[in-house]
C-alpha cells in the first residue's frame, strides 16, 4: 500500500530534484512522465523514461548519498512524496542483514548507471 504524504504538480521541464543534490523524497508518480538525466559535459542525457506507478528518488533516501541524477517532469506531472515516517518504520523493522542487502544493491545500481552513461556519452559524442 503507497502511503502518499503529499501530491506535487510539476510543469513540462520543470526539475523535481537535482543532481548532487540531497534529499530524502521517495515519489510515485501518479499521472504523465519524468525523465531522469545525468548531466556529463555539458550534455543532458536521458537515462530512463518514468511513467504512472513508477517510483524514483529511492536509491538517496537508502543510502543517505547525493542523488546520481536529475528528474525533469515531461509534460504534466503528478507525483506523490512517500511519507517518511512511514518508509522510515519499515526499514526500522528489517534486519541488519538485509538492511546490508539493500545498501550493496543500490552500490551496484549506481555503479552499473555511471557506466552505463559513460557508454551513452562515448556513443553520443561518436554520433556526432
Amino acid at each position: 500500500m503507497r502511503r502518499i504524504a503529499v501530491k506535487e504538480t510539476y510543469k513540462d521541464g520543470q526539475v523535481i530534484f537535482k543532481e548532487s543534490s540531497y534529499g530524502e523524497g521517495t515519489y510515485v508518480i501518479l499521472s504523465g512522465k519524468v525523465h531522469i538525466v545525468k548531466k556529463v559535459k555539458n550534455v543532458d542525457l536521458v537515462i530512463a523514461t518514468l511513467e504512472k506507478g513508477d517510483y524514483f528518488g529511492e536509491m538517496s533516501y537508502l543510502d543517505r548519498q547525493p542523488r546520481s541524477a536529475s528528474a525533469v517532469a515531461v509534460g504534466d506531472v503528478q507525483c506523490g512524496l512517500l511519507d517518511k515516517n512511514f518508509l522510515e518504520d519499515e526499514i526500522n523493522k528489517t534486519s541488519e542483514e538485509f538492511k546490508l542487502i539493500l545498501t550493496t544493491l543500490v552500490e551496484r545500481l549506481r555503479q552499473t548507471t555511471s557506466q552505463l552513461v559513460s557508454l551513452t556519452a562515448e556513443n553520443h559524442i561518436l554520433r556526432k
